[in-house]
């Protein structure tokens, strides 16, 4: 049985309980109000009986009191009308009618008790109300009972017995109960109406999150919850169908490869899910102090290497909000005064800012309500973000050389084997140096392999300088490098390589023995020009260095492809 209908039974069921329980109380009472009005109204017979009696008994008229006595019970409407004399009153005036001498149960029992009796016989076409009402002597009355009557103070001197028919109580108490039970038939069938139409969107959001979790429980987070509601239901279910979405981010981006493929689902989140037009992703180095745009949309331009410090929100730790002050950020050159930045820490060394434009003050407080759920999608990459750095900090240390932090031959291999990264890309010319500093085993011979080392590490840093940031130096193993150079010209290459000869040519370095120079040879080809693969093109570097080396040393020399 579903949550609605469990409710809707288990509501149904507390109605029914508490009508049959009020109809119950309803009833009693109305029977014990209904018989106490009968015997308030026997009572009231007996004493204009008794009354009646006096004024016969003064009147000397005590022979013509059984026509009294017959107009009263068929006045009154009474079924059973029986006056007792007691004993004493018997020794005294003699035992009167027949009527007046035979005695029952309760009245004996009256006449024992000096109290009033009663006594309900129910059957199934009639109800009958018993009553029996002692006439107790009294000198208080007026006239005084002991001046006609041999008796004392409290004794009883008679009684008046009645059979009151009030079947017609019964009859009306069963009309009332049907009254009732269609009352309450009406009320619960409205009840039940107004309840499924108003309880069920809540029901069905219950029965929603119970799957929801369920589905979250066995790790899919795909279950949505859908509802009607327009209140705090509608916020719940909204609340957790963006945890749901925020969850499911978590689990995607677990799998992905590397930050950046991150970055990028962050920035299509902005734009697609939370319609951000205007913004710009920084990522902050803290200890390059280098602030890189991972992306901007605001066509506006920007310093990549920007000083950190002189963000506010990075310097500050805080949110900045151009509506807090004018101009808050004196360093921020934006075109527009509508604005709000946000730093989020990652690791001790890396940060992202967000920046967010708008046209408006008002465009800027709806996308500022999005805020803490940005910020959640954030905090949940944030770890995530943290582990692919790691990651990646891990691998460069096996696919670098630790003494030149230029990358390894392990990481040529794997260039290779992967088929020419995505970063090789068909239809442009990418170039191979390879570069071998002359007479190198010289040098450790003569001044020590710490000299050595010093002279491999600066023709690293020549290196570095010398290329752009899209180029991959590699330390190919010993005193010999691999430059590959992306997208490049022959023009660019051999300046390139020009540059790297004549810069290292001017570096002097410093032994026990004397201040000496050093030269370096370098062979040049071309892929896919002078070979089909990279591997080739390798090979192809390697014969031009091997010319250049035996052929006077300090030297560039480019690999002419052989006509077969």
């Amino acid at each position: 049985m579903s949550t609605n209908k469990k409710l809707l039974s288990l509501i149904a069921s507390m109605l029914a309980i508490v009508s049959v329980a009020s109809a119950l109380i309803f009833t009693y009472n109305f029977k014990s109000y209904s018989i106490k009005m009968a015997e308030e109204n026997a009572i009231s017979i007996a004493q204009n009986v008794r009354d009646g009696l006096t004024s016969h008994m003064i009147n000397a008229t005590m022979s013509k009191r059984e026509n009294y006595l017959y107009k009263i019970r068929k006045h009154q409407n009474v079924e059973y009308f029986h006056l007792l004399r007691t004993t004493a009153v018997i020794a005294q005036y003699g035992k009167g009618f027949d009527l007046e001498n035979n005695i029952s149960k309760l009245e004996q029992k009256v006449l024992s008790t000096k109290t009033t009796q009663t006594k309900l016989i129910e059957t199934y076409n009639k109800v009958l109300l018993k009553i029996s009402i002692p006439y107790i002597a009294t000198s208080s009355d007026k006239p005084n009972c002991m001046q006609c009557h041999n008796a004392k103070e409290g004794d009883v001197l008679g009684a008046l017995s009645m059979d009151i028919d009030i079947s017609d109580i019964r009859t009306e108490n069963l009309i009332i109960l049907f009254k009732i039970f269609i009352a309450v038939l009406f009320i619960t069938i409205i009840s039940l109406y107004v309840l499924r139409r108003f309880i069920k969107p809540y029901t069905k959001l219950f029965s929603d999150l119970e799957k929801s979790i369920s589905y979250a429980y066995k790790g899919d987070f795909s279950y949505k919850i859908k509802t009607t509601l327009k209140n705090e239901g509608a916020n719940v279910s909204n609340q957790l169908n963006e945890l749901t979405e925020i969850y499911k981010f978590k689990k995607t981006i677990e799998l992905d490869e590397n930050k950046n493929i991150i970055y990028d689902r962050l920035i299509y989140i902005l734009h697609d899910k939370f319609k951000i037009d205007n913004f710009i992703l920084y990522e902050i180095n803290s200890l390059k102090k280098k602030r890189v745009v991972l992306y901007d949309c605001t066509k506006e331009k920007h310093d990549l290497n920007e000083n950190p410090e002189l963000c506010r929100t990075f310097r500050t730790n805080t949110d900045v909000y151009s509506s807090d002050f004018d101009n808050i950020c004196l360093n921020c050159n934006q075109k527009t005064k509508y604005y709000m930045c946000f730093n989020f820490k990652i690791d001790d060394k890396y940060y992202l800012v967000l920046h967010i434009q708008a046209k408006s003050q008002e465009e800027l407080d709806l996308i500022k309500i999005n805020i803490p759920v940005i910020q959640n999608y954030l905090d949940m990459a944030k770890p995530v973000i943290e582990s692919k750095i790691l990651l990646q900090m891990l691998k460069d240390t096996t696919l670098k050389d630790p003494m030149t932090s230029l990358y390894n031959r392990r990481f040529l291999n794997e260039l290779i084997n992967s088929k020419i990264s995505s970063r090789v890309k068909k239809g442009s010319m990418h170039t191979i140096l390879m570069i071998d500093i002359d007479s190198f085993k010289q040098v450790n011979d003569t001044y020590g392999h710490e000299v050595g080392d010093d002279v491999i590490k600066r023709l690293a840093i020549v290196m570095k300088n010398s290329v752009r940031d899209s180029d991959m130096p590699v330390r190919y193993g010993g005193e010999e490098f691999i430059i590959l150079l992306m997208n490049t010209t022959e023009e660019k290459t051999y300046e390139i390589a020009k540059k790297i000869n004549v810069d290292f040519a001017n570096e002097e370095f410093t032994s026990d023995i004397e201040v000496f120079k050093k030269t370096v040879s370098i062979g040049i080809a071309n892929y896919p020009k002078d070979a089909n693969t990279l591997i080739k093109s390798i090979k192809c570097a390697d014969e031009a260095l091997y010319i250049a080396k035996n052929t006077g040393r300090n030297k560039i020399v480019q690999y002419i492809k052989k006509e077969i």
